[in-house]
C-alpha cells in the first residue's frame, strides 16, 4: 500500500494553499462539484483522495488510482490539465 505521511500532506497542503490556491478552488468547483463557498482551502492529501475545507464542510475528492508521495506533483497537475480540457 502506497503512504503518504502526514508530514508530507501538511507540507503539500501549505504549499498549495499559499502559492496555488487558485488550482485548490478549481478542484472544489470540478471535481467536488461545489460552485458556492466563500473559503476554501487544502486540508489533506493521502494515497486515495484530497480533502478541501469550504465554509466549515469538507469534500473528498478521490483520485483515480492511489498515488505514491512520488506521485502527488504530477497527479495535481494532471487533475489542473484535465480541468482546463
Amino acid at each position: 500500500m502506497k503512504i503518504i505521511s502526514k508530514e508530507t500532506s501538511k507540507r503539500v497542503c501549505d504549499h498549495m494553499n499559499n502559492d496555488h490556491i487558485d488550482s485548490v478552488h478549481k478542484y472544489l468547483i470540478h471535481y467536488g462539484k461545489i460552485s458556492r463557498f466563500e473559503n476554501a482551502y487544502m486540508e489533506e492529501i493521502n494515497n486515495s483522495y484530497i480533502k478541501i475545507n469550504y465554509d466549515g464542510q469538507s469534500a473528498i475528492i478521490n483520485f483515480k488510482n492511489e498515488i505514491s508521495e512520488e506521485e502527488i506533483h504530477s497527479t495535481l497537475v494532471s487533475m489542473i490539465k484535465d480541468i482546463k480540457k
